[in-house]
């Protein structure tokens, strides 16, 4: 196309030498026209390629996450399923007297609950992938409510101390489910992940038009770069090594704070640990 146009142009200066400034400038235009629309072509296909490399990313990191999640789920069916196992052969196997065989029975029963909590993480996250979980708020008694969730969370961690400390007589409309099971999830994380001789604070408190729920752990933290990831489904942090978990926790977490309008944020507990804080609305 360039040479068609060097040779209408000198063509067109060889029987008009006067036309050559106009000409001149009709061929820069041509130039430029070219040039720009080259520019543009590039520019999209940059970006088209930047667009499917970001996207290509993310999918590989979301299969990863899911490789690991299927390799922690398992370990996590498997270890209960075994212990309970061992609790119902030892009982029809030896001649245990009735302290022993009420242990045995409480153990079993504490490894149903373990199943029975990881079910229900995995098909509310189903729910929330299909868009079919619903909530019923309702006015309750927000330090009564937590006091009792905590109670529960107990039973299931014996030899544990959780430090309360629950302003009284909160009051919100939320959904009870829901409250519960972000406590039952901090807490449990913070369990998990404290040293067993340090204890777990959890604070209810009222400040201005907001209501603060606060979970302080002795673990090992979370890296900064990973405190916003944590919050992704199947996302396990680089320090979880060693510790039971699916990925799942914080994920519906995240997802039934935001649906209550509400926002839960990490921080650093000093001398170490992490602190998560959730924040929620008042009438």
């Amino acid at each position: 196309m360039a040479q068609q146009s060097q040779a209408i142009y000198m063509q067109q200066l060889a029987t008009s030498p006067e036309s050559e400034s106009i000409l001149h400038k009709q061929l820069l235009a041509k130039y430029y026209m070219i040039f720009g629309e080259g520019s543009v072509f590039l520019l999209i296909m940059l970006v088209g390629i930047a667009q499917v490399r970001k996207a290509f990313k993310k999918e590989s990191e979301l299969l990863a996450r899911q490789k690991t999640f299927l390799h922690s789920v398992t370990h996590e069916f498997k270890s209960p399923i075994a212990s309970m196992r061992l609790q119902i052969e030892t009982l029809l196997k030896r001649n245990l007297s009735n302290e022993q065989q009420q242990q045995a029975l409480s153990n079993a029963l504490e490894d149903t609950e373990r199943l029975d909590q990881l079910l229900e993480k995995i098909l509310i996250s189903a729910r929330i992938d299909n868009g079919e979980l619903p909530f019923y708020p309702e006015k309750i008694n927000l330090s009564d409510k937590l006091r009792d969730s905590l109670n529960k969370l107990l039973r299931s961690y014996q030899h544990r101390d959780i430090v309360e400390h629950i302003q009284d007589k909160i009051e919100i409309h939320i959904d009870p489910w829901a409250f519960n099971s972000i406590v039952t999830n901090l807490v449990e994380n913070a369990l998990v992940y404290s040293p067993k001789d340090k204890p777990v604070v959890v604070e209810l408190k009222k400040e201005g038009n907001k209501i603060l729920l606060l979970v302080k752990d002795h673990g090992p933290g979370i890296p900064i770069e990973e405190r916003k990831k944590i919050f992704q489904k199947f996302y396990r942090m680089s320090t979880s090594s060693g510790y039971k978990g699916t990925g799942l926790g914080l994920y519906l977490v995240d997802y039934i704070v935001k649906r209550h309008n509400g926002s839960i944020t990490v921080k650093e507990n000093s001398p170490n640990g992490a602190i998560f804080e959730v924040a929620l609305e008042t009438e």
